[in-house]
Order: structure tokens, then C-alpha cells, then sequence
């Protein structure tokens, strides 16, 4: 799926019948992520966007269920980083797979910036976006 066909499906959000995208913007965390031996010693700053596309539903003031709770969704990010991962796509796939156990979930986009870890670049990482499609094939 090309960048062009990912963005649509989150503008095209009247025939998804849902209006309802949360984002986490930026979040930045230190962590042992990495293949390499360095990488394995001492814990590198990351960058998280993540949006995630859910179905409407009724939001009743008060009853954190009723939402998606962007806290949670941090708490899972830094939940799996202790796992220490070798590659990020593994930490990525754990993480959608946990986001998508939430029937409401129908679409997530997670970008994951190492910083400063090669020279003359600002990051470098990884961008995925999954359907609860995808997520129902596995």
C-alpha cells in the first residue's frame, strides 16, 4: 500500500462511518533498542507519532472506557520497551497487535524515529500503518 492510498484512508473517515482519530504527537523516551552491541549497552532516545482510527462511539463525560485513552497507548509503548527489542519493526508489531485487541480500533499508523544515533541525520527509523485487515490475518 502506497503513502498516497495510507493517507486517504484516514481523510476518508465519512465511509469508515468514524470521526474519531487520537493521536500521540512526538513522544520522546529513552530505551535499549537495537542489533547492534552498542546499541544493547546504553539506552538511545526515540521518537513516537502514532495515530490510531476508531469506530464512533458514544463518549460518556467522566468514564475514561468510553474513550481511547492516550495515556494507555503510552503506557503500552513504554510497557513493550522493556522488552528490549533488537529491531524496531518487532517492537512495532507487538505494539499494533496490542492496539488492535480494542474492537474499536480500525486503522494505526506508528512512526518510530531512532535520534541521534548516525551521524548527519536528525533519526532514522520506521512508519507502518495497519487495518484491523491486516491485524484479523494474523
Amino acid at each position: 500500500m502506497n503513502k498516497t492510498n495510507i493517507i486517504k484512508l484516514f481523510e476518508d473517515k465519512k465511509k469508515l462511518k468514524s470521526k474519531e482519530i487520537i493521536f500521540i504527537k512526538n513522544y520522546t523516551c529513552k530505551a535499549i533498542i537495537g542489533y547492534h552491541a552498542f546499541e544493547k549497552i546504553k539506552p538511545q532516545k526515540l521518537r513516537f507519532n502514532v495515530e490510531i482510527l476508531s469506530k464512533q462511539k458514544r463518549v460518556i463525560d467522566g468514564n475514561i472506557n468510553s474513550v481511547l485513552n492516550y495515556e494507555e497507548i503510552i503506557n503500552k509503548i513504554n510497557f513493550f520497551l522493556k522488552k528490549k527489542y533488537n529491531f524496531l519493526e518487532s517492537f512495532a508489531n507487538d505494539f499494533i497487535y496490542e492496539i488492535f485487541k480494542n474492537q474499536n480500533v480500525l486503522n494505526i499508523k506508528i512512526k518510530i524515529e531512532k535520534l541521534n544515533i548516525i551521524k548527519n541525520t536528525e533519526s532514522v527509523g520506521i512508519e507502518f500503518f495497519k487495518t484491523r485487515n491486516d491485524y484479523e490475518k494474523l
